[in-house]
């Protein structure tokens, strides 16, 4: 068993976080100004430099607008956003239940298009180093750890496929969809997930497209419906 090294956030990270966290909460709203930098820095008693550089990295995330010498206002991320809006989103302790349905669905439409076409390519060796994978997370000694090797599976299963852009377009949303996996098995354990990709392994040998999409359909459509909850309450 290993430990990971505690280390505290720092200033700029804290401060980032609640300037999120208000905006996601809707206590500051989409066009809104922000008081002048000092005042910020007076009322929460830091530097400005840490708000000038915290509200820079907002801004390039899309959280935030900075319009020169007019002010800085709250942007309309929902329109205009990074991926690094929907990792934040799913960071948030509030986050809400529709941006987990979204990325839920955008699962079910990236993974049934993945099986299509890895399944056309797929060989005894991509079959050893899936199972291989399998073995790791049911051996995990962390959501995290478990969360990864999940992650880790399904990004394999992209690689196998003739479409260039699947794995990149499913490594970009790597962190949502394992903070996703985090909430998953922090709630339900490691044995579920760990028996969807031994029956996923089964098909994928026998080269049955159809059972594969539909174990890994129902896989997601039992959390999209609750029936494996990980929404809020």
């Amino acid at each position: 068993m290993t430990f990971k090294k505690i280390s505290s956030p720092t200033l700029k990270e804290l401060f980032i976080e609640q300037i999120e966290n208000m905006i996601l909460s809707n206590e500051l709203k989409i066009g809104e100004k922000l008081p002048p930098e000092r005042e910020i820095a007076q009322m929460m008693q830091i530097s400005r430099s840490v708000v000038n550089d915290g509200i820079v990295e907002m801004a390039k995330k899309g959280f935030l607008q900075i319009i020169p010498r007019q002010g800085t206002y709250v942007a309309d991320y929902k329109k205009y956003g990074t991926i690094d809006i929907l990792v934040s989103i799913m960071k948030n302790s509030h986050v809400s239940n529709d941006y987990i349905q979204a990325v839920l669905e955008l699962r079910i439409i990236l993974m049934n298009l993945t099986l299509e076409s890895a399944i056309k390519h797929i060989d005894k060796n991509h079959l050893k180093q899936l199972e291989n994978i399998s073995i790791q997370l049911n051996q995990s000694q962390s959501c995290q750890e478990a969360a990864q090797y999940l992650f880790d599976f399904d990004h394999y299963l992209t690689t196998i496929s003739d479409n260039l852009l699947l794995p990149l377009i499913f490594s970009s949303f790597k962190n949502p969809n394992i903070i996703l996996f985090e909430r998953y098995i922090q709630r339900h354990g490691i044995q579920i997930m760990y028996e969807r990709n031994v029956l996923l392994l089964q098909c994928l040998e026998r080269k049955d497209i159809a059972g594969a999409k539909k174990i890994m359909t129902k896989s997601i459509e039992n959390t999209l419906s609750g029936k494996t909850e990980i929404y809020n309450k």
